[in-house]
């Protein structure tokens, strides 16, 4: 009988272990990538009347069951106004959405830097 002999599993294997990340290097790699979102969403956002929008922004990462999630809050009630407008006014509709298509791939860039470092 012939056979034939396959040699190198025990590199990949040794590669494959090298490659987990913890959930603390997960947690940082998407806090630097929305921490770059969160700089254009806060550049472009409308003062308005009480100057308070861009100081309620805040940036939350969590762990769900299989994912690291990171958000941008706009904290301040009417920021969803000014996202969407309203009757009275639709000057800033759509500033929240520009920001982040227009930071999306520098962020995409630093998190594929930060995970495959």
């Amino acid at each position: 009988m012939s056979g034939f002999e396959l040699s190198g599993f025990e590199e990949l294997e040794t590669l494959l272990q090298d490659m987990t990340l913890t959930e603390a290097e997960e947690k940082k790699a998407v806090k630097k990538s929305i921490d770059v979102i969160a700089k254009v969403v806060e550049s472009n956002t409308p003062i308005g009347k009480t100057g308070s929008t861009k100081k309620q922004i805040k940036t939350k990462v969590s762990k769900d069951d299989f994912s690291v999630t990171g958000q941008i809050i706009m904290g301040a009630f009417y920021t969803g106004f000014e996202e969407f407008g309203t009757s009275q006014q639709k000057h800033h509709v759509g500033f929240f959405e520009r920001s982040v298509n227009s930071s999306q791939n520098e962020a995409l860039e630093i998190l594929a830097k930060e995970l495959l470092k």
